[in-house]
């Protein structure tokens, strides 16, 4: 027999109408493979340029055996895809919006050596409409050409559905981090593989139909069973594997910095909000304190639009931004966000806090959070994190140690006298700062050693900035591990939007519990009471007082152990069900009877 491709005729052993049944189940394969890139891109772009690149060389192979050799197919393949890559990925570049004009060529080869790279280094899923996309088009186009060619051109069996499946192997392994399942697409491009085989290797008609209900069969068993295998619940990343860019700080003044100064303008209109529930806005996240400044040590990196890392029972918040008088790079939204769209949008994978590098006036940004919640057993269990970076209390500038780091602790533990766990230190701590002190918005600014020690023990007045930093340093004066939150009241509403402003800002404090994560703290007395012995918590929204609430609500808790919480379950994942026992051995069933029945056909 020939080698394959010495021939320009198509195999003599396949009729007209098993040959367009096998291109036709070839290109199913490369669109399935496309497909499969679902957690890397939205699926409605999928949809268009997988289904436009696999259908796109089958046509062309259909139309062109018999007429030309193999080789002489490849230069109008390659014509075709970047036709298919300029009228799906490449509209604006194109000549008539398909027609691939030097700037659509030059902009698919940039892309093509590019995307790969960036698919690795950036949040998944791509934001919609991602030029990215050309790598799909590519792969899908590439597979289906050479599927195409071999079922046309070859009398194997199995052999055209091989070159879709480095594809399929390429969107699972992208895809990890990205938040789909590809167990779907697996079990639908494992029944087109076996409907290939049976298109070419049933005899007859009678041995076809027999083949049917089995592949029905067989596809079911494979969506059943993927999700159960013992490595679905924690697959491998292969970002791993690529050297990651450092992450890239954005610099700007301190929002702690900026609070006084909002405090004197309450009137100045900062932004607008669209919310579909009450929630405070988180600004900046404050995590690191040099003695005499609160900074963040935020680094941001590219997102399509997910945000990582939040686990744990959520309630859905949505919310839609435009920004007024709001200085400085970062973005306000609920906390924690799981989704973010908008101009210039990076996010910082450990806070969650949000950046733009494109801010400004008008601009108009979405964001989908998720408000954590907790119960009462995991509150008064948890243990502080090894967290020894949020727990640092550095010297002064001199190298010494500043006299203030004693007093601090001394007050700390005064404040948090009889309490029976770390969560009940925390709560008391709040408190006692609410009772201390007094809420006066015309309070000097000030937030480092010297300037705390002052509120603290003489001045008892200041501003929602010295309750938080002061409750951050207190609480790292025994242990736990804490940061400081800048952000607003959800303001007023007006016109069917809320209306937020200078007046609005609110500064809390955090402590990091194992297992639980960041739990908020609101140490700042409301302005209403004009002396100590209320509190009552300035701007702590409900499901902050009912964290205090469960806290302390049973004063008799035992002491807990160093035993972490039990770990949250993630949002976006449920944990894989335990494999039933003999489930992995019985998969094998299902195998040896194709390969039975290829063998009887």
């Amino acid at each position: 027999m020939a080698p394959v491709g010495a021939s320009h005729q198509p195999s003599a052993a396949s009729g007209p109408v098993r040959r367009v049944a096998s291109a036709v189940a070839v290109a199913g394969l490369a669109a399935v493979a496309g497909l499969a890139f679902d957690g890397v891109f939205p699926l409605g772009d999928l949809l268009l340029v997988a289904g436009v690149a696999a259908a796109g060389p089958c046509v062309l192979s259909l139309l062109l055996v018999g007429r030309l050799p193999l080789w002489g197919t490849i230069p109008a393949s390659v014509l075709g895809w970047l036709v298919a890559a300029s009228a799906t990925v490449f509209r604006s570049e194109a000549w008539l919006g398909f027609v691939p004009g030097p700037a659509a060529v030059r902009a698919a080869l940039l892309g093509l050596r590019e995307s790969g790279g960036w698919l690795l280094t950036t949040i998944l899923p791509a934001a919609p409409g991602s030029r990215a996309l050309v790598l799909v088009s590519f792969l899908v186009w590439a597979a289906s050409a050479a599927g195409s060619e071999l079922a046309l051109r070859s009398r194997s069996v199995l052999l055209p559905a091989a070159a879709a499946l480095p594809v399929l192997a390429v969107a699972v392994v992208l895809g990890v981090s990205g938040g789909g399942s590809s167990v779907p697409y697996a079990a639908v491009f494992a029944g087109l593989v076996l409907l290939l085989a049976l298109v070419r290797a049933a005899k007859s008609a009678g041995t076809a139909a027999v083949g049917v209900p089995l592949l029905a069969t067989l596809m079911a068993a494979a969506a059943f069973a993927g999700p159960v295998l013992p490595m679905a619940e924690r697959p491998y990343d292969v970002r791993q594997l690529v050297e990651q860019p450092p992450p890239h700080p954005i610099r700007g003044v301190s929002a702690l910095d900026q609070v006084s100064a909002w405090l004197q303008n309450p009137r100045r209109e900062l932004f607008t909000a669209d919310m579909t529930s009450e929630a405070n806005l988180r600004l900046a996240v404050l995590d690191t304190f040099d003695g005499v400044s609160w900074t963040s040590g935020a680094g941001f990196v590219p997102t399509g639009g997910r945000v990582p890392g939040a686990e744990g029972e959520r309630d859905a918040v949505e919310q839609r931004f435009t920004l007024q008088k709001l200085p400085g790079p970062w973005l306000p939204a609920a906390d924690r966000p799981l989704t973010a769209t908008g101009p210039g949008l990076v996010v910082d994978p450990v806070s969650g806090m949000l950046a733009s590098t494109e801010t400004r006036e008008g601009m108009t940004y979405r964001v989908s959070s998720g408000i954590r919640r907790y119960s009462a057993q995991e509150l008064r269990e948890a243990t502080p994190a090894a967290d020894p970076a949020a727990r640092a209390l550095p010297d002064g500038p001199d190298g010494r140690t500043p006299p203030q780091r004693a007093r601090l602790g001394d007050i700390a533990r005064k404040a948090t006298a009889g309490a029976r766990s770390p969560t009940q230190q925390a709560a008391k701590l709040a408190a006692y700062l609410r009772k201390l002190a007094v809420n006066d918005v015309n309070a000097p600014p000030g937030h480092g050693y010297r300037s705390i020690e002052f509120f603290l023990t003489e001045s008892k007045r200041g501003t929602t900035e010295q309750f938080a930093a002061s409750y951050a340093l207190l609480a790292r004066a025994i242990g736990l591990p804490s940061r400081i939150v800048v952000g607003f009241r959800p303001g007023v509403a007006e016109g069917g939007v809320r209306q937020v402003r200078g007046g609005d800002v609110l500064a809390w404090a955090e402590i990091d519990f194992r297992g639980l994560g960041w739990v908020p703290f609101y140490p700042t007395p409301s302005r209403t009471r004009s002396g100590g012995g209320g509190d009552v918590a300035e701007g702590a929204p409900q499901e902050a007082r009912e964290i205090e609430q469960a806290i302390n609500g049973d004063s008799a808790q035992p002491k807990p152990t160093d035993k972490p919480a039990g770990r949250p379950t993630p949002l976006a994942r449920r944990p894989a069900a335990p494999v039933p026992a003999g489930l992995v051995g019985w998969l094998g069933v299902p195998g040896a009877v194709v390969l039975l029945y290829l063998l009887a056909v």
